[in-house]
């Protein structure tokens, strides 16, 4: 029925058109001028009209569509016209304002409440639009970097000169980015980086907590392990000292504190002193290579950049691993490119790879194996190399694999403990990492991470 009547509106409009068309003609016609004029004044009238009619309903959906626009869903739209065909369709946009209406609501009642749990989060948040202008910040946030809404990135350069540069670095994405920073009252700040696109920016959010008592207690941890392991070495080589010492003191005092003569020492006892002192000697010499050992991992030298070919510097160190027991007997798959320059201590770093290629052989040779192979893959992403070394010797037991880099930590027999923790201090003074992986086939990775530094700054 309201389909009808609308049609029927317009024929009928139509029907009056053509009339006062035809009159105003015929009155033309008849000369009569004036009657045609009139006549021909509410035929265009009768044409605005129904101009009117059909752009009635138009004009009423490009308000409510621009109220949308702007989310304004006060629009009031008329009950009734007298048309109720253009009633019906002015209820279906009411029916649709008032949804819109309800999901603004909806939002709104959700937007406070994620800005209520936000606020009250004990990781600090905030974010910063592609200017470096901070646009929200939560009251954990403004505790631990005294960070306001709008002020600018740069103003945390009161905690650390590179934190900015850090935040609003330009690369393509900063998802899963994390560093650490110390402020003026020596908290430790974790931030970590991930990036939201919405349809007129990128937004940058930043996470940030203190993570003083984790890391300190980790400290501590490392320290008693260190102390343990010193204790151990140190004790397994005074021990034998201290008893040998007292055994051949006593073959040289009799009762009552009395030091024998020379007609009185035999054969037995020289040789017994001598085997002693060759013993106490052997000892004392292990317990100077330990010393040794530990000022070479106390005393790092700062590393000295400049542009080297990875590629070049992995098959130099492949060729003299040749000098190893077995090395040759082990099947090699090398996957590195013909060249990659990059900025790093050519030196330094050969250590590390010395020192993995040297453990990835003992390992494959530890016990019987009848397919020993070595992998070495070099790839490069961003400004970070990535070097793995693996092997398919016996597995690392996961109770050793959290202490293999504890300084002087060792399982082998001859071993100083000192190798794996040393390269781990050298790739941290050069910005990088090395790190243990175990798959599921229970190939044994090293994978070295190292970063691209023009200029070396010594760390605090």
């Amino acid at each position: 029925m309201t389909y009808k009547h609308f049609y029927i509106a317009i024929l009928f409009r139509l029907i009056v058109l053509v009339v006062l068309g035809g009159i105003a003609t015929w009155l033309f016609l008849q000369k009569q001028y004036w009657l045609a004029g009139l006549t021909a004044l509410f035929l265009v009238g009768q044409i605005f009209n129904i101009i009117s009619y059909f752009n009635k309903i138009n004009h009423w959906i490009s308000f409510f569509l621009l109220g949308i626009e702007n989310e304004d869903t006060t629009l009031k739209i008329p009950a009734k016209t007298g048309n109720k065909a253009i009633d019906e369709v002015y209820r279906g946009l009411s029916r649709l304002n008032e949804l819109f209406w309800q999901t603004k609501m909806q939002i709104n009642t959700q937007e406070q409440y994620f800005r209520s749990v936000i606020s009250q989060s004990a990781t600090g948040l905030f974010s910063v639009n592609e200017k470096g202008r901070v646009l929200n910040v939560n009251p954990a946030a403004s505790n631990l970097t005294n960070l306001t809404d709008y002020q600018h990135v740069n103003s945390l350069r009161s905690i650390d000169e590179a934190l900015p540069e850090f935040i609003i670095q330009s690369s393509e994405s900063a998802e899963g980015l994390s560093a650490i920073f110390e402020n003026q009252f020596g908290q430790k700040l974790l931030f970590k980086l991930s990036d939201v696109s919405t349809k007129n920016e990128k937004i940058r959010l930043v996470a940030v907590s203190d993570i003083t008592k984790e890391l300190d207690t980790r400290e501590v941890d490392a320290w008693i392990k260190l102390a343990r392991t010193l204790s151990h070495e140190i004790m397994n080589n005074i021990a034998p000292i201290t008893t040998l010492s007292q055994v051949i003191s006593k073959k040289f005092i009799k009762e009552n504190h009395r030091v024998i003569s020379v007609d009185e020492i035999e054969p037995k006892i020289l040789s017994d002193t001598v085997k002693g002192l060759g013993v106490i000697e052997e000892r004392s010499q292990g317990l100077m290579n330990f010393v040794e050992n530990y000022r070479k991992f106390t005393k790092l030298p700062e590393p000295n950049l400049k542009e080297t070919d990875l590629s070049a510097l992995i098959k130099n160190n492949l060729l003299a691993a040749e000098a190893f027991r077995e090395f040759g007997k082990i099947k090699k798959e090398i996957t590195i490119p013909e060249q990659m320059p990059f900025f790093t201590d050519e030196s330094l770093l050969s250590q590390v790879l010395t020192n993995l290629l040297k453990n990835a052989t003992e390992a494959l040779f530890s016990r019987y194996n009848e397919k020993p192979v070595l992998k070495i893959s070099l790839t490069k992403t961003e400004k970070k190399a990535r070097i793995e070394i693996s092997n398919n010797g016996p597995e690392i037991p996961p109770e050793i694999r959290e202490q293999i880099f504890i300084p002087f930590y060792t399982t082998k027999e001859e071993g100083s403990g000192v190798g794996l923790s040393l390269s781990k201090q050298i790739m941290l003074k050069m910005g990088g990492d090395v790190v243990l992986q175990t798959d599921k086939n229970n190939w044994t990775t090293f994978v070295i991470t190292i970063s691209e530094l023009t200029s070396y700054s010594p760390m605090s």
